[in-house]
């Protein structure tokens, strides 16, 4: 992939941490453990103790933390940790200081801005499939290759990037590592590209670097298509209507994702006319046991009135494709198909950690 990524977290230099504790019981709490790592009062201030470490801060945070018993008590401690030689001024320290909880996170998961430096992003895709069977395209997925071949998976790699305040670094790098695995490796139909709808204030800003790697790839824009969660926008229509805009002004397809229910579908789909609807991989139970049955049915109505075909995501059994088939969904996806493959492949499939 090739591709620069950088992060305040992940420095080749000192850091310094300092802790800020006004509350008594919480400097109480703390103590202890400061006094093993001979950490004292920084600037003359009783509320700031704080040390330098070397770039692996994160190692020194986790003995610090490991060495708390009353975690409880450190729900007032708030921290800086800042890249430096020298002791930060004070007003740094303060202007820099986050809460306890937010700082552990992000020792907790500094492992993905490591693999991220080192270019471990990786794509697999799960093939979607007509009602004959006929390949259809592909759908793409952010995954991270640690040593060993083992594969952790999206869900791990959005938590870890939430921690650390990168989402959209990685959205941005998943689209063009998408795009490019879509292309070199001749896969056909569509690719389905998810994102983080939730960042997206100006579609074309936010969207930029996919636009690039779409129009340097050679491969045509109506093959692209954008998934929107709904229920991210559930009360925004606005949003969805910008975004539906935005496909259609650079040619993809747009496909209205997670869609559970039929309340206020149909004026939402007279509205923003996407190529696709695709149903919520929870309603795949409901179907069996018969309870949502007649939703789904009237869901593929409003959907083919509007000229959108219907996807159904998590489909795991042949049960459930019958299902699905007699209610009239155009496309199929989920592991009754075929799991999630990686690109570039590999002769054995490495373990999947994580959810």
């Amino acid at each position: 992939m090739a591709q620069a990524f950088s992060s305040p977290w992940l420095l080749d230099s000192p850091y310094w941490i300092v802790l800020h504790c006004a509350d008594p019981a919480c400097r109480e709490a703390i103590v202890p453990a400061l006094k093993r790592l001979n950490v004292g009062v920084v600037h003359g201030d009783a509320a700031l103790a704080g040390w330098r470490s070397g770039p692996d801060w994160a190692a020194e945070w986790e003995k610090f933390a490991g060495s708390v018993k009353n975690l409880a008590e450190l729900s007032a401690l708030r921290v800086a940790v800042l890249p430096a030689d020298t002791l930060p001024s004070a007003q740094e320290i303060r202007l820099s200081l986050r809460p306890f909880a937010e700082i552990d996170a992000i020792a907790a998961n500094l492992w993905l801005a490591v693999a991220l430096a080192e270019d471990k992003l990786i794509c697999f895709m799960q093939r979607v499939l007509d009602r004959r069977g006929k390949l259809v395209g592909f759908e793409a997925f952010a995954r991270i290759e640690q040593e060993g071949g083992k594969i952790v998976s999206g869900g791990a790699v959005m938590q870890a990037s939430h921690a650390l305040h990168v989402e959209y670094q990685v959205d941005r790098m998943l689209h063009r590592e998408a795009i490019k695995s879509f292309v070199e490796f001749d896969l056909e139909g569509f690719v389905f590209i998810n994102f983080l709808t939730g960042f997206i204030h100006r579609p074309e800003v936010y969207l930029e670097g996919l636009s690039q790697a779409v129009e340097g790839s050679g491969l045509l824009p109506r093959f692209v298509a954008l998934d929107v969660p709904l229920p991210d926008y559930a009360n925004n229509v606005a949003k969805i209507k910008t975004i539906a805009t935005y496909c259609r002004s650079r040619g993809f397809a747009m496909a209205l994702d997670d869609v559970m229910t039929p309340e206020g579908l149909g004026p939402l789909l007279a509205d923003i006319r996407p190529a696709f609807v695709k149903l919520d991989a929870r309603l795949g139970p409901l179907m069996l046991d018969g309870k949502r049955q007649s939703a789904v049915v009237e869901i593929i109505r409003l959907a083919h009135e509007s000229g959108a075909s219907v996807l159904a995501e998590g489909v795991e059994s042949e049960a459930l494709y019958q299902h699905y088939l007699n209610a009239g969904v155009d496309m199929f996806q989920g592991y009754y198909f075929g799991a999630p493959e990686r690109y570039p492949p590999l002769p054995a499939q490495a373990q999947v950690k994580g959810s």
